[in-house]
């Protein structure tokens, strides 16, 4: 699911600032990065949730996102809590022009301990074309069972720290469902 009528290049901007500010009040960095990879890295999942929550507020989805600052700890609880339930999104460059399909193997890092959290929703950002989409969602319990693995298996490229590896066909692409939990 393409998420439609967002301003990739507003949003950009926005995420920009975010990461920023997060990096410079403290934001945890678990792959140990030089200041400008950490921005980086924090630029493309603010974006992607920047992303999500318009795709929320489109369907007039009630939620709360964890904006408390970084000066007081180096990561945040959760990305959205909706009806009390943890929401993660996370969200994979896409490196190539295919549209994402079943194949594609995702990692989820096992220190951030997927367990913790009720939902993740599973997302690309497409550079080129300047578009972010869904593919799907899992439960936290379910990719907690998944093998934890240093090497992805789809793309053979090493990952930075172990995660729990699963394929994006696993993944529930029914967002109408996955809103009906709430």
């Amino acid at each position: 699911m393409i998420v439609q009528d967002f301003n990739y290049d507003k949003g950009k901007t926005i995420a920009l600032e975010l990461a920023n500010e997060m990096v410079k009040n403290g934001l945890y960095s678990r792959f140990s990065l030089h200041i400008g990879k950490r921005v980086e890295k924090a630029l493309w999942g603010c974006l992607g949730e920047l992303a999500f929550a318009h795709w929320l507020d489109q369907r007039g989805v009630k939620y709360q996102k964890d904006e408390r600052s970084f000066l007081e700890r180096n990561t945040d609880d959760y990305d959205f809590l909706i009806s009390g339930k943890v929401i993660d999104v996370k969200i994979a460059l896409k490196s190539t022009r295919n549209a994402p399909n079943d194949r594609w193997a995702y990692g989820y890092p096992q220190e951030q301990v997927p367990s913790k959290k009720d939902y993740i929703v599973v997302g690309w950002i497409d550079q080129t074309r300047k578009e972010i989409g869904f593919y799907g969602w899992i439960s936290g319990a379910q990719i907690a069972k998944k093998p934890i693995v240093k090497v992805n298996t789809f793309k053979g490229y090493p990952y930075m720290t172990p995660n729990h590896e699963f394929k994006w066909g696993i993944l529930n692409k029914d967002f109408e469902a996955f809103l009906k939990l709430f």
